[in-house]
């Protein structure tokens, strides 16, 4: 795999990681009403389901619900619904407020990247891009993969570490009440985009 290549991949993987969006935000979210350390399993959660896209788009599925756009529109209804229930939850949480008594579970953290339509484009582009056609796929796809991995693992740690500043810090109520109701709202338009590109 080129250098040039590889420098570049790892710059948008870098870039899509870390920006808001579902999983991000709701680590956010979940950091800053009862603290990222008790929200372990639902991070543990969303690693696994991201795990499952990015191995899901070095093997072409990305690609296949492209191809097939029936299955993709489904996909980003569902995702959307998906997304629309998860940000309810954290929004009703009020950010520090009583009603998140207990984290999200580990199921539903798993659940959060593969409804994502933004994840499968996001592996479609790395998996197509940023590989070589000069050099075997595998070893690249597997280098790929990786970088997907431990980038996508670092985000969603510092979001959930920066809801927990959050929640060392912010002590009005309605503070956290309009940034929980905010980064929900965000959830919902970082898929609800997807749904007319």
């Amino acid at each position: 795999m080129p250098f040039e290549a590889l420098a570049l991949g790892a710059l948008f993987i870098a870039t899509m990681s870390f920006t808001p969006g579902p999983a991000n935000l709701s680590l956010l979210s979940v950091g800053a009403s009862i603290g990222l350390g008790r929200a372990l399993p639902y991070l543990l959660g969303v690693w696994v389901g991201g795990l499952f896209v990015i191995v899901a788009g070095a093997a072409g599925l990305g690609a296949l619900f492209l191809a097939l756009p029936e299955a993709f529109l489904a996909l980003k209804f569902i995702g959307f619904a998906y997304i629309c229930w998860l940000a309810w939850t954290l929004a009703r949480a009020g950010f520090g407020g009583p009603a998140l008594d207990v984290a999200p579970s580990f199921w539903v953290g798993v659940g959060l990247h593969p409804v994502n339509p933004k994840a499968y484009v996001q592996c479609v582009m790395v998996f197509s891009a940023f590989v070589s056609p000069d050099a075997p796929y595998l070893p690249q796809a597997v280098i790929l993969a990786l970088l997907c991995l431990v980038l996508m693992m670092m985000a969603t740690s510092l979001w959930g570490l920066g809801g927990d500043a959050i929640r060392l810090f912010v002590r009005d109520t309605r503070i956290m009440r309009a940034v929980a109701v905010g980064a929900s709202a965000l959830m919902v338009v970082s898929v609800g985009a997807a749904l007319v590109l």
